[in-house]
């Protein structure tokens, strides 16, 4: 019984079951990208540039083609060397930098068609190879988490690992695959809230506050966010790459409307697990380190910590937004200073619904968390204190 009480084993087992969890899904989550394998992109890094060739195009603008050697670092080609193009079309932004040699790069064999014949074909520049640098960002995030947050570091890398996981290798291809957004989206959030908490802090009453809490805002926001979607007549038809969905190879037909009901939940998913973390780990605390501990003296402490976190994170919820659709809505009022002209943008309207909604999902997340963790740890016996304990005795 100590064992399963130990804090390490417990976290130990919710990874495991997590693991295994996450296997079993991905049965189910098979999902092959339609990419032809002529057009695949390849690693490859700038050996030496040729020569650049420069031609008048429209508009007084210049189109011009680098001509440079690099070899493949990956796929079928993997350490050859060809001769390969960069086109530089003004007329064509953004126009990237000319390449230089040690440039990593992205290529993709191309082939056209002239009179039924072959006529050109070979290895294109197709962009930058952010490969490298992203791996590094990353490399160092994980270091400073681990510097800084020593033995928790570890299992908050190992809680975003099986969160990137459940995000990237299971609800997004069962959303490609066509299964029910509703439902998938309930059910990895649940999982993400589940195992994220118990690999983090064990399993304890905390734990389970927080649960209680997170789960309770988030179905509270889902079940808010399908009426407001309803009653907005939200179409799903933001922009093009919305469109694009609607005709996906397969025959696979995208719920756009609960695609737009799935990105909030999982937007605002960090924001209250935040909420409810932070709750019930300072009201576990005032139940113990009060002398006459009552569930109306929990309730209001809460409230007043809940208080402080909802202006934190509300503010942080509706920045990401704003942040996150920026170019959106600099287009926008570029082009009108008419407010009420601009709520009738539906791509706008969505970005103001995703963060009221998600904000909405916090304030909830504040009262059940107070409550359920009140309850619960009013119910939990207090230590008695060494003075208590020599005064018993006697």
């Amino acid at each position: 019984m100590k064992l399963f009480k130990n804090t390490v084993f417990q976290q130990a087992i919710t990874v495991v079951i997590s693991i295994v969890l996450l296997i079993v899904a991905s049965l189910f989550c098979k999902y092959e990208p339609a990419l032809a394998t002529d057009s695949e992109l390849q690693h490859a890094v700038v050996e030496e540039v040729i020569a650049t060739t420069a031609e008048p195009s429209v508009n007084g603008k210049e189109a011009k083609t680098v001509i440079f050697s690099a070899t493949i670092k990956t796929g079928e080609h993997k350490d050859e060397s060809y001769k390969m193009t960069q086109l530089l079309d003004e007329m064509s932004p953004p126009v990237p930098d000319p390449v230089e040699p040690g440039d990593r790069i992205l290529v993709a064999y191309t082939q056209s068609e002239h009179h039924g014949t072959s006529a050109i074909s070979g290895w294109t520049y197709a962009g930058v190879n952010h490969t490298f640098g992203v791996a590094l960002l990353v490399g160092g995030f994980l270091i400073m988490i681990l510097i800084i947050g020593r033995g928790k570091g570890v299992s908050t890398i190992i809680s975003l690992v099986i969160t990137m996981i459940a995000v990237l290798w299971i609800y997004i291809p069962s959303l490609l695959l066509g299964y029910n957004i509703y439902l998938t989206t309930t059910l990895i959030s649940l999982f993400v809230i589940v195992s994220s908490l118990c690999v983090l802090n064990g399993w304890n009453k905390k734990t389970l506050c927080s649960i209680v809490g997170n789960a309770g805002g988030i179905l509270a926001s889902g079940v808010l966010a399908f009426f407001v979607n309803g009653a907005f007549g939200i179409t799903g038809v933001l922009n093009q790459d919305y469109l694009f969905l609607t005709m996906l190879e397969g025959g696979v037909s995208i719920d756009l409307k609960a695609l737009i009901w799935g990105g909030i939940l999982i937007g605002s998913l960090g924001a209250i697990m935040d909420v409810s973390m932070s709750l019930a780990s300072p009201i576990q605390e005032l139940s113990e380190q009060m002398y006459e501990p009552s569930f109306k003296k929990l309730v209001v402490s809460g409230f007043n910590i809940g208080r402080d976190a909802i202006g934190t994170m509300t503010n942080t919820l509706i920045l990401a937004y704003v942040g996150g659709s920026m170019a959106s809505i600099l287009l926008f009022a570029a082009y009108t200073s008419d407010f009420v002209v601009l709520l009738n943008y539906e791509m706008l309207l969505v970005e103001i619904i995703q963060a009221i909604v998600g904000s909405i999902g916090i304030l909830l997340a504040v009262p059940i968390t107070v409550f359920f963790s009140a309850w619960i740890f009013l119910k939990t016996p207090k230590k008695k204190t060494e003075a208590e304990v020599e005064n018993t005795a006697e």
